[in-house]
């Protein structure tokens, strides 16, 4: 705070922005030297240069902190003739008005020799005043501190003298004639120290799929092989007599087992099928062989729950164009949320039909049955539609119709509540 001064240097503050009633020193080199006296407690001595609006001005400053401050004695004063502002803006930098966006071009004092405001401002008739004006004084850190040279204004959050909005000035340099230039970009809102932190999602499926498909997937198979092989093998009683309840613990063991592997696959196709440039392969596959192949797989599952699969009969073919693996895939799926969803003791019917460039498999059930809003959302990824203690991931329709269009054919499903469910894949026939 500056309390009392000459003639001289309260001109000079003056021209530099300060306060006819004093205020804070606007001499930034001055400044900075008294606050280094203050902070060390002791005397100092040595030359200081400054810019006025009409002279350069070199002079010798003792300064000596004192109960009340620091006092300032200024003697050798020189005042000199300052470059020609012409000479400083010639190889100046061409400014493109953007919105949001202002530029302080400087001379090689650090003084303001030019003002671009945004796109759309118009005239900042206050502009005038920041010329010819050191940097310093022009521009204030938001925190309330000061600057004492130039470089310590890159990358901080800024106000303008005649301007209550916040900026955030970076500093490059603008060529030989030039000190540098400030670009001043719009800042954007501090957060609010009151507001709570915004947590991270609890379950990040997009995440989660990439990490099991590429890390976490292949280590995990190998283990989760052999608990369920042991299991099975404890539960079968194949190492000699084993109590009944152990054998069901056992049983459980491996089933759960499989619900995890079964995770970690759908995890590992999940991410190759949204990977960029996946396709399958078109080979010549026979749906009728498919179907039986998937009907053989489950029918100990279906046989558990007391459910019948009417497949076709092994004289049928039925032609279609698409990858092998990945039809008995789609099918296993249909067939296996089928056995899961129908009641026990019912039927489950694998169903043929083509047309002209076109074949199709349709897994028809007797369960609950599906809304026609259900419906809309049943192929979404991770859609559970509220079922829940089935080990299911809610991927495998998400992923059964990612394949069926990836085979250039698709998957559509027609239902109504309490009439149980129809899923149709279509494949092309060439």
């Amino acid at each position: 705070m500056l309390l009392h001064a000459d003639d001289r240097l309260m001109r000079l503050h003056q021209q530099l922005g300060g306060s006819t009633s004093g205020g804070e020193l606007a001499v930034p080199p001055l400044l900075e030297l008294a606050r280094h006296s203050m902070r060390l407690g002791m005397r100092l001595s040595r030359p200081v240069k400054a810019a006025g609006s009409s002279a350069l001005i070199d002079m010798w400053c003792e300064c000596t902190p004192d109960a009340e401050g620091v006092a300032l004695l200024l003697t050798h004063w020189r005042e000199h003739a300052l470059p020609d502002r012409s000479d400083a803006t010639e190889d100046g930098a061409d400014f493109t008005a953007e919105p949001g966006v202002a530029h302080l071009q400087l001379d090689r004092l650090e003084r303001v020799v030019r003002y671009s405001p945004p796109a759309g401002a118009g005239t900042d008739d206050a502009s005038s005043g920041l010329l010819l004006k050191p940097v310093t004084a022009v521009l204030e850190p938001s925190d309330g501190s000061a600057f004492a040279r130039a470089e310590q204004i890159d990358g901080q959050r800024v106000t303008l003298a005649g301007d209550e909005r916040e900026w955030i000035a970076s500093l490059r340099p603008a060529g030989t004639a030039t000190g540098c230039v400030i670009t001043l970009r719009h800042a954007p809102p501090l957060p609010d120290p009151a507001a709570p932190p915004e947590m991270p999602p609890l379950f990040d499926g997009e995440r989660i799929g990439q990490l099991f498909g590429r890390q976490i997937g292949p280590a995990l198979r190998l283990p989760i092989g052999r608990i369920i092989a042991n299991a099975e093998t404890i539960g079968g009683r194949l190492e000699g007599p084993l109590r009944a309840d152990y054998a069901n613990y056992a049983s459980d063991i491996a089933a759960a087992g499989r619900h995890l592997l079964a995770l970690v696959d759908d995890l590992a196709d999940l991410e190759a099928i949204d990977g960029a440039g996946f396709s399958a392969a078109r080979e010549p596959v026979d749906l009728a062989d498919i179907a039986r192949r998937a009907a053989g797989l489950l029918a100990l599952k279906a046989a558990d729950r007391k459910i019948r699969i009417d497949k076709p009969s092994e004289d049928e073919m039925l032609p279609a164009t698409g990858e092998f693996r990945r039809v008995l895939q789609v099918l296993l799926n249909l067939l296996g949320n089928a056995i899961n969803y129908a009641p026990d003791g019912s039927m489950i019917w694998l169903r043929l039909d083509d047309g002209p460039g076109w074949a199709s498999v349709t897994v028809a059930d007797q369960g609950p049955g599906l809304s026609a809003e259900d419906q809309q959302r049943l192929f979404n990824k991770w859609e559970r539609l509220g079922r829940s203690g089935d080990g299911g991931s809610g991927l495998g329709l998400y992923i059964s119709r990612r394949l069926a269009l990836a085979m250039q054919g698709d998957l559509t499903v027609e239902s109504a509540p309490g009439q149980g469910a129809r899923f149709t894949l279509l494949l092309p026939t060439d």
